[in-house]
């Protein structure tokens, strides 16, 4: 195969090529496929093979992001092109495949990800239809309320009265993490439940709709603190007025109550609080449910449906003989007053109230009729009503003679059918939808002019009427009108309802949906996107006492960090002044700078200097063995006589039989004065007869460790654990005290009869602060005094090895305050409370930054509480880059679970090409069908070896090298030389010979003067005279030649030099130096000499 230019015109529609060309695309690595590409055919980049498909489409199935860039920015691929199969574009295919790096890459460069195919599916309804099974959406899941509208009189809760076009999350219940599970917009108002039973509202609070006990306006939703001690279970809500449903079966109303819609007697004006509804008729009776229309309400419970307000034809029953315009109290519907009757549900608009029975038959009360719509609807879970007219003559002023909406009533059952009733008809119709494929629906709003609908895929829709449609009865149930496809259910030749539908944006897991009576303001609740989420960050255990018990035992009286020796008999501990004030009453009495002369007085204790002048207690009626499990305690809170089972060291009975000595020898050392004195000068400062008792060798019988740990079994009688328990009240130790209440000593080993917890241990940063010993400085000039031993146990370990007293930190002071509470504590209540992301990031960097794991992990576990869809992508990368791999897994799930709204949103531009493979990877990982979603290498592919070494980078057609190297050789002539390289294959072959010119006699050189011994790196020749001195000249003239050559081998055109790699792979192909076993050629430029070093210029 040639290296050459192709081997057809730049017209080829061959389609022999594009198979070629899509049987190499599947084998071969980026760099060989642009070569093969480049050469193999003019129109490689557009060709189709006999299904449609084009190199670009397989390449975006692949997942060769840099051949497709290649292909888009070089050879001016189609993004649009359509294969004939499916009718899917490169989009399509790459999200088909799960190669979302390379969706990315043709979202960037304008792909349009709206385009759908012959089934009606976009590229986001591909990864909308690959959502993992147990991602399913429900309504009592969290959810999040988006709103968008008009938002003229502050309804949408968003804070301000800015109308939108998109939905937009109300950030107050996902800030405080409140989740709704109805919403009602009304004009002036709205209103949310919770699904903890509490109601909010916002909006006008004129006439105390709002329900906060006063008529101001409310930007964002603010809770009825009148409906707290109940748990609510139903919203309605109009106009002027709302309606609460409790749990208990209770009803409460508020606002305006111009036309007795309250059901409250006597009538009020209108009612700012919420107010019980009571009434002789509802006694005893538990309601189930209420509707509200701006005129009336509507209560009803299993057997009976009560309506109360201005009568005008939609209460169900006749217009009252005394001329009463308004009914004051709920009153029963006789027409629905049956004993076969039990209501499911019913709704109400301004003009008309529509119950639906268990049974399936649907009345509507108008007109002051009720009239039975339909029979046998059976499984019905949603039903609404909209328009409808009123009697003029109740209310001439507010109501017009002819005035009212066309009656509709949509419903909902169980499988996801719809069926709509028109005024205009005469019968129940089932819905069809004017859309690309079949969809079922879960909820469902109804306006004046418009529907709004959710499907059982979380998806939203808007629609509106077509007209009626009579299904043929020859045909099966997909009817092709307009150019559309239209899918629904079939029950014979009935006529049947069209509705266009809508996408509605960035609605992608709704469970309900709803909006105002004109259709002006909408609402979604969606499932909140962590609801499928199960690769949840945890932390790990504390290790806050190992820390403690590793000060404690790393702890010697030579080091920097104690500040305090006990001595107990013939062992010493090097302490901490603040961890044992702060655990032992004693010792924060002893230590206190008030409390020395209570210490010396008490007559247990002892005080002094040790060697390296810090404090010396000497606790003269306590063992030493006794005092290490004091201590051991004090540090971890344990001990071994905590421990079921274990044999602790039992004290022996002649530990102070001669403590003269000891005496002697404390005060003798203390005499010296060791404090800042060399060894040398302590030797010669020792009394004669101290140096005389020196050198005399010590007898093996008086030969004990430090901690004197020989001879200590257990002595017949004595109780380790009571002895304990006197040490720990002595030294104020009263949890160790109560712990070991449940202990017993038996057969020397410790029995755990009761076990007793006590508080985890903790220290506070801001007691004892007179023994602060060291102050960080934060980057904003915040300082916090600090105890030095605290740090060390927990992070600062090089403070061992300084005395430094101030530490400037590069951070905030909250940030840094966040730090030191956990080192203290090992906790951060601070953190795991924030919901300020960016906060708890800046102390995620600290604590990797000073290597505190456990901390890290605790910010990771609070930034996956605050995840959404706004930073998934900002944490995602946020975690690559600190090595925060629980956040990183966990933020790679939500992006993969959550993968249709951030591709819509365009989130993922911000993402790095390192990242975006990570993210294609835990796609395709954690989507089941890709795992089956795999193209294998065509077994007839072109060999593509010739091409293995060519750089992606440089690969260009020839015709681009050519046009550029000619463009560029009229700007600026040059001439050719044997060092430019200038020459390609084609000039030598059709050049003109040329005369052969003679070379001059030369005399003939001696064959024997050449060396016949090989130079052999490891004997060492004959030193012989120094070379020749160079001289400045020289030095000069050579330099300038480098400097020649450096810049000839600079201005040489890019074009020339890929011309010359041409010339030498065709020179490689044409003596078929190529995987040759038998011969080795090779092609190289002819070496051009030394070249100066390159320098950079500072300008």
């Amino acid at each position: 195969m040639s290296l050459g230019s192709p081997d057809c015109m730049p017209k080829c529609h061959s389609v022999r090529h594009a198979e070629e060309v899509i049987a190499a695309l599947t084998s071969g690595s980026e760099g060989s496929l642009q070569g093969f590409l480049s050469v193999h055919c003019h129109n490689a980049a557009t060709l189709r093979d006999e299904f449609g498909r084009t190199a670009l489409h397989l390449v975006a199935s692949l997942g060769k992001c840099d051949l497709l860039q290649w292909l888009l920015d070089s050879k001016h691929a189609d993004m649009l092109a359509k294969d004939k199969e499916s009718g899917w574009t490169a989009l399509h295919r790459s999200a088909f495949y799960g190669q979302i790096h390379c969706l990315m890459g043709l979202i960037k460069r304008g792909g349009a990800l709206s385009i759908q195919d012959k089934e009606g599916l976009s590229a986001l309804d591909l990864t909308m239809k690959d959502r993992p099974a147990h991602v399913v959406f429900r309504n009592t899941d969290p959810t999040e309320v988006y709103t968008w509208g008009s938002n003229t009189n502050f309804s949408l809760g968003h804070g301000n009265q800015e109308s939108r076009h998109h939905p937009e999350i109300v950030d107050l219940f996902s800030r405080s993490r409140i989740y709704v599970k109805q919403v009602v917009l009304c004009k002036f108002h709205s209103v949310f439940l919770s699904q903890k039973g509490q109601v909010y509202t916002c909006g006008h609070g004129q006439g105390g709709r709002l329900g906060h006990g006063d008529e101001q306006t409310y930007l964002v939703p603010r809770m009825v603190e009148g409906l707290l001690s109940h748990h609510c279970s139903q919203i309605a809500a109009a106009r002027d007025h709302t309606v609460v449903l409790t749990e208990e079966g209770y009803v409460y109303t508020f606002g305006l109550n111009t036309h007795h819609q309250l059901g409250l007697a006597p009538p009020p004006a209108s009612s700012q609080v919420p107010k019980q509804v009571t009434s002789k008729s509802l006694k005893g009776r538990s309601v189930i449910g209420v509707a509200a229309g701006r005129f009336h309400t509507v209560l009803w419970t299993r057997d009976a449906v009560y309506t109360v307000g201005l009568n005008g034809g939609q209460l169900g029953y006749l217009l009252e003989p005394n001329g009463e315009k308004c009914v004051t109290v709920p009153r029963q519907v006789s027409a629905l007053h049956h004993k076969d009757v039990t209501i499911a549900m019913a709704a109400a608009s301004n003009g008309a109230t529509v119950c639906v029975t268990e049974k399936g038959d649907v009345y509507l009360l108008t007109d002051y009729q009720c009239k039975k719509l339909a029979s046998k609807q059976l499984n019905l879970k949603k039903v609404l009503v909209s328009g409808g007219s009123l009697d003029h003559r109740i209310d001439p002023q507010l109501l017009h003679d002819g005035g009212g909406e066309k009656l509709v009533i949509l419903a909902l059952d169980e499988t996801g059918r719809v069926f709509c009733w028109r005024s205009m008809g005469t019968s129940v119709r089932q819905c069809r939808w004017a859309y690309g494929r079949q969809v079922f629906m879960s909820d469902i709003a109804l306006s004046k002019n418009s529907m709004m609908f959710v499907t059982q895929d979380g998806e939203g829709f808007s629609g509106q009427w077509l007209g009626q449609y009579k299904k043929a009865v020859d045909k099966k149930g997909i009817e092709a009108i307009n150019g559309m496809e239209v899918s629904g259910h079939s029950d014979g030749g009935g006529v049947y309802e069209r509705i266009r539908l809508e996408k509605l944006p960035y609605v992608h897991r709704a469970v309900s949906i709803t909006m105002d009576s004109k259709g002006r303001n909408f609402g979604v609740l969606q499932a909140d996107p962590k609801t499928s989420l199960y690769e949840v960050p945890t932390a790990s255990a504390s290790t806050f006492s190992q820390h403690f018990q590793r000060l404690l035992t790393e702890a010697d009286e030579t080091d920097s960090i104690h500040d305090v020796t006990l001595q107990a008999g013939n062992r010493t501990f090097a302490a901490h002044k603040y961890i044992l004030s702060m655990r032992s009453d004693f010792f924060r009495k002893v230590l206190h700078p008030e409390g020395c002369k209570e210490g010396a007085e008490d007559g247990e204790v002892k005080k002094g200097e040790d060697a390296v002048g810090c404090d010396l207690l000497v606790l003269e009626k306590v063992s030493p063995e006794m005092l290490e499990q004091a201590l051991h305690f004090i540090y971890t809170d344990s001990c071994e006589m905590l421990v079921h089972g274990t044999r602790p060291i039992v004290p022996r009975s002649n530990q102070s039989s001669d403590p003269e000595p000891q005496q002697q020898l404390i005060h003798s050392l203390q005499a010296l004065g060791l404090e800042k004195r060399s060894a040398l000068d302590v030797y010669r400062s020792l009394p004669a007869k101290t140096l005389e008792d020196a050198d005399k060798p010590k007898a093996k019988s008086t030969k004990s460790g430090k901690k004197g740990k020989s001879g200590n079994v257990g002595e017949p009688g004595q109780n380790s654990v009571k002895m304990l328990q006197g040490v720990a009240k002595k030294l104020g130790l009263g949890s160790l005290s109560a712990r070991l209440d449940g202990v017993k000593f038996e057969n020397g080993k410790i029995s755990v009869v009761q076990k007793k917890t006590g508080n985890k241990l903790r220290f506070n940063q801001k007691k004892c602060s007179y023994l602060c010993d060291v102050t960080l400085r934060s980057e904003d000039g915040r300082e916090f005094p600090c105890h030095k031993c605290v740090l060390c146990a927990r992070v600062f370990c090089p403070l061992q090895a300084t005395s430094c007293t101030a530490l400037d930190m590069p951070t905030t002071s909250e940030v840094l305050q966040a730090i030191l509470e956990y080192i203290y504590t090992d906790e951060s209540p601070t953190v795991r409370e924030s919901v300020n992301v960016e906060f708890v990031c800046n102390v995620l960097v600290v604590a990797d930054q000073l290597l505190i794991t456990r901390l890290k992990e605790i910010c990771e576990v609070a930034i996956t509480e605050n995840l959404t869809l706004k930073n998934a992508a900002e944490l995602l990368e946020f975690a690559t880059v600190y090595n925060a791999d629980q956040l990183k897994l966990s933020c790679l799930q939500f992006m993969v679970l959550n993968m249709t709204a951030l591709l819509e949103s365009r989130a993922l531009e911000i993402l790095s090409d390192g990242v975006l493979l990570d993210l294609t990877a835990a796609y395709r990982r954690m989507i089941p069908a890709m795992q089956r979603r795999l193209i294998t290498p065509y077994a007839d592919a072109p060999d593509l070896s010739a091409y293995e070494d060519r750089d992606p980078l440089c690969v260009q057609s020839s015709d681009s090298l050519l046009k550029k190297a000619k463009m560029r050789a009229k700007r600026k002539p040059r001439r050719r030389s044997d060092s430019s390289g200038g020459y390609n294959l084609s000039d030598v072959i059709h050049s003109s010979p040329t005369d052969v010119i003679q070379s001059p006699a030369t005399a003939a050189l001696n064959p024997f003067l050449i060396c016949v011994f090989p130079i052999s790196p490891w004997v060492l020749r004959a030193v012989g005279s120094p070379p020749s001195t160079s001289t400045f000249a020289s030095i000069v003239e050579e330099e300038r030649q480098q400097e020649a050559a450096l810049i000839r081998s600079r201005e040489k055109p890019l074009a020339l030099i890929q011309i010359e790699e041409r010339a030498i792979q065709d020179l490689l192909l044409h003596y078929k130096a190529i995987n040759n076993p038998e011969e080795l050629i090779l092609v190289e430029r002819s070496p051009q000499g030394p070249v100066a070093i390159p320098t950079w210029n500072k300008h």
